[in-house]
């Protein structure tokens, strides 16, 4: 049953969908300002993350979508220590201020991330920050698939 949880919330790690990302592109003047907020992360988007989760290696692929609302959808696979798991179903809320920098949370409570986004929504980068699972180094990065 534990192991059962540890996968799900791994999974759920992942979206982060999303996270550290590059507040603004290269076109743009670095004193512009950043225009980001909800809206800011809407469509489909690939996840990719990798770490370790009490100390076992852990990657995982997800395939996400933003409402461009707070919520999120998805499911994934998750490989910890050689161990593969289906996630049939992730679910999370968000907020993004803005200077494209944002906060997720994952059910089952407890698992959160925090991310960065480009103003465009088309790259996140993000790290674990709480993982009820236990002690967990994990970052990734999420690509957006579809357009707005």
């Amino acid at each position: 049953m534990r192991r059962g949880f540890v996968f799900v919330a791994l999974a759920l790690a992942s979206l982060a969908v999303l996270p550290t990302a590059w507040a603004q592109s290269s076109e743009m003047a670095s004193d512009s300002p950043s225009q980001c907020g909800p809206g800011t992360l809407k469509g489909t988007y690939m996840s990719e993350q990798r770490g370790d989760l009490n100390g076992l290696p852990v990657t995982q692929v997800n395939r996400i979508v933003s409402d461009g609302m707070g919520g999120i959808t998805g499911n994934g696979t998750i490989v910890v220590n050689g161990v593969v798991t289906v996630i049939p179903l992730i679910t999370a809320t968000y907020t993004i201020d803005a200077d494209c920098n944002g906060t997720l949370t994952s059910v089952p409570a407890g698992l959160s991330q925090n991310f960065v986004i480009r103003e465009d929504g088309s790259q996140v980068f993000f790290i674990v920050t709480a993982n009820p699972a236990g002690a967990a180094t994990i970052s990734g990065e999420a690509v957006r698939l579809s357009k707005k």
